[in-house]
């Protein structure tokens, strides 16, 4: 479902999202999910902390749920991929004016950061992921996904991004059977959105 909204989990305790990480090692979490999404919003305040109405925070923390049954069904696949890509979203980055130095690599329709700002979620990524061997794309949208997962023939994908763009991401790897980990944005919109870096780093640093 598209977001008609804009948000930001910042706020948000981490025992919230351990927690739907919990919940979705359970058996029969189909089922459950819109009960158990309800309690997680009346027990941690969603739509009071975030000013959003109880059927929008309903929506988001469904997603989430859903996001990390994902994570957690193609973990093992994932861990044992060799040849990996770290997809970024270019609305991350500090700054979308001329300030940032990124490159824009026509071939791949993606950016290459070139660090120019230290605090940069997107430049603290880049650097993170490269130490770790992995193959860096700042993306514009999702629909460049399927052409670079061709060409370079990459076994394994990390995929940070808005919902929708993540739904697309992930549709289109199942296509060629990559196992993925995806990150949704804690706070969205056209620029200045951000995820959480230490959830891009535990992924990034975990072995099988």
């Amino acid at each position: 479902m598209s977001y008609e909204f804009n948000f930001d989990l910042s706020k948000l305790s981490q025992p919230l999202f351990r927690e739907i990480a919990n919940f979705s090692h359970k058996e029969k979490i189909h089922e459950k999910i819109g009960t158990f999404a309800r309690n997680i919003v009346k027990k941690f305040n969603v739509d009071k902390n975030i000013g959003l109405s109880l059927n929008d925070s309903l929506i988001i923390i469904e997603d989430l749920i859903k996001i990390q049954i994902n994570n957690t069904i193609l973990k093992e696949d994932f861990k044992k991929a060799n040849k990996k890509a770290l997809f970024l979203p270019h609305c991350s980055r500090k700054y979308m004016d001329s300030r940032c130095k990124a490159k824009f690599d026509t071939k791949t329709s993606s950016y290459i950061c070139n660090g120019c700002s230290n605090d940069c979620l997107v430049n603290m990524a880049s650097k993170l992921a490269k130490k770790e061997n992995y193959d860096v794309y700042i993306l514009p949208g999702g629909s460049c996904i399927r052409h670079i997962c061709k060409k370079y023939e990459y076994q394994g994908i990390i995929g940070v991004a808005c919902t929708d763009e993540l739904r697309l991401g992930i549709d289109i790897l199942e296509q060629q059977k990559i196992p993925a980990q995806v990150i949704p944005l804690i706070k969205n919109g056209c620029s200045e959105t951000k995820f959480n870096f230490e959830t891009l780093e535990k992924i990034i640093r975990s072995r099988s």
